[in-house]
């Protein structure tokens, strides 16, 4: 009977302590509860009050962008706008997010985007492009500059430049015309005061029609030199300049010049492409450049000389078209200066042919160089200019100087 007491009175001792032991628990169980909920709801006003500061920062960021004076346009890696500012949606259109990008823009656009060069849109607004890449989001974005206003005052202040030169040489000018004049008037004279034999009157008027001509390229040469470049954009094939030129120089051909027109350079595996290879540009200043290098080479030379002009495709974006003669060449104290405006190293010259195809060059975005022959033997001009190249996605663009942020 005493066992069963001492049992019994142990088993409720057991139980007492557990009862304590779990009562503890509970205690502390309830503590750390309470600590948690706490630490949850410090944790959730945190982020509340980050989320907040985002959304702040957001809001900043997008004024910021909105205010900023260029256009700003991010594509994925679909080539999808995602985000984009106030002058872009100018420029481009209202609500481009979510579409491609190639159908925002035009193919002009392309092109200019994928050259890196400039554009004008409505006829007015002139943008530069560049392109920025976000390697670790995959994204790209493309800087809009509107640099209109920029644009006009360096053409302004080339076309005062152009007149002051102009204003300085009017008296050697106006000589260079006289003369020339002087000579027609001389020859209408001789073919209207008395009648002449059917040789003569030929000979006076092939003389006649020759210092006309002198005239004419005098006053192409004086208005090229005074309006500088041209600000017609179209695009034109390599085949079509080459024809212009070609029909041109026409009647120089038919008055027994030796001209050579190559379409086809073969320099390099593009060279297959070349007759449908694009510029953009002005075709009638481009082919008046280049003809005016073909009669340079024939006023030196005369119809002695032979005269070629060949064009190949380089480096796969540029085209360049080269005018060789077999004539006198250039003298090396000379090659230096034939690029100056009104410098002449023959009698009759107006100085002005090379700095005109020069400026019409640069205006396309191109150049042009007399290269030294080694022989010394006659003169090559080489005038280069860029290939409008096919639409591409803005991440698959060849990347530029200094685009990865």
């Amino acid at each position: 009977m005493d066992d069963q007491g001492d049992q019994l009175e142990n088993t409720f001792s057991a139980f007492n302590r557990l009862s304590e032991e779990l009562s503890a628990a509970y205690t502390t169980l309830a503590g750390r509860a309470v600590k948690l909920e706490q630490e949850l709801a410090r944790s959730r006003r945190e982020k509340e009050r980050q989320q907040i500061e985002k959304e702040c920062l957001a809001d900043r960021l997008a004024a910021l962008l909105d205010s900023l004076p260029g256009g700003v346009v991010v594509f994925d890696n679909a080539g999808r706008v995602t985000e984009s500012n106030a002058p872009a949606r100018e420029w481009l259109g209202d609500n481009p997010e979510g579409r491609a990008w190639n159908s925002l823009l035009d193919q002009q656009l392309v092109e200019v985007l994928d050259e890196g060069r400039e554009l004008q849109i409505g006829g007015a607004v002139q943008l530069t492009l560049s392109r920025r890449y976000l390697p670790g989001r995959g994204e790209t974005i493309i800087l809009l500059t509107d640099v209109t206003e920029q644009r006009q005052l360096q053409r302004e202040l080339e076309q005062n430049r152009r007149l002051a030169t102009m204003g300085e040489m009017a008296a050697r000018v106006a000589h260079q015309i006289r003369t020339p004049l002087s000579t027609a008037m001389l020859y209408a004279n001789h073919l209207t005061d008395q009648p002449l034999p059917a040789e003569q009157r030929q000979q006076f008027g092939a003389n006649l029609l020759a210092r006309l001509r002198d005239l004419d390229r005098m006053t192409r040469d004086m208005l090229g030199f005074v309006r500088g470049g041209t600000a017609e954009t179209q695009p034109f094939s390599v085949a079509t300049l080459l024809d212009i030129v070609r029909q041109s120089l026409a009647g120089l051909v038919s008055e027994g010049y030796d001209l050579c027109i190559e379409e086809h350079g073969g320099r390099t595996a593009h060279s297959r492409n070349l007759g449908a290879a694009i510029i953009r540009g002005d075709a009638q200043a481009l082919s008046g450049a280049l003809c005016n290098l073909v009669e340079n080479a024939f006023q030196v030379g005369g119809k002695t000389v032979t005269v070629a002009l060949s064009a190949h495709i380089v480096e796969a974006a540029a085209v360049e078209l080269c005018i060789d003669d077999n004539g006198p060449g250039i003298s090396p104290e000379l090659c230096e200066r034939v690029f100056e405006p009104f410098f002449s190293g023959r009698t009759g010259g107006t100085g002005l042919g090379l700095p005109v195809a020069r400026s019409v060059a640069e205006v396309h975005g191109g150049s042009l160089r007399l290269e030294p022959r080694r022989d010394r033997q006659g003169a090559r001009f080489v005038l280069r200019l860029p290939l409008a190249l096919k639409s591409q996605p803005p991440h698959c663009l060849p990347a530029l100087a200094g685009e990865v942020l």
